[in-house]
């Protein structure tokens, strides 16, 4: 048991020689004066990582509205679009049904009323 604490104690101890100077970088005052220092370098991570993740949500909003915005804009295009090419659609339906009620009143009504025609 003491020999696997020993491996583990050792582990550590050479752990922290060679990477003494990335330690030293994340948390700077923490090797020097103790546990205020500790407690000041965990403040200063927490700080870090709360602006970052302010910046990484406020730029997510960001995207997020601009791809909800040209997302509208699509819409929109797309609605206009549908409806102009129905109101096209039923002009061309509307004349038709012009043309063929003409054509029909001329064909059958004229010939029945001959007062009604012009030509004779």
């Amino acid at each position: 048991m003491f020999l696997k604490i020993g491996i583990i104690a050792s582990i550590l101890v050479v752990s922290g020689i060679v990477f003494s100077s990335e330690i030293q970088a994340i948390l700077p005052n923490t090797s020097t004066t103790g546990i205020d220092s500790f407690e000041t370098d965990v403040n200063t991570l927490t700080t870090k990582s709360l602006e970052s993740a302010e910046q990484k949500i406020g730029s997510s909003v960001k995207k997020a509205e601009t791809k909800l915005t040209d997302f509208g804009h699509q819409t929109t295009h797309t609605a206009k679009s549908t409806i102009n090419s129905s109101a096209e659609q039923i002009e061309t339906k509307l004349s038709e049904i012009k043309q063929n009620s003409t054509e029909y009143v001329e064909e059958n009504i004229s010939d029945n009323f001959s007062f009604l025609d012009p030509s004779k």
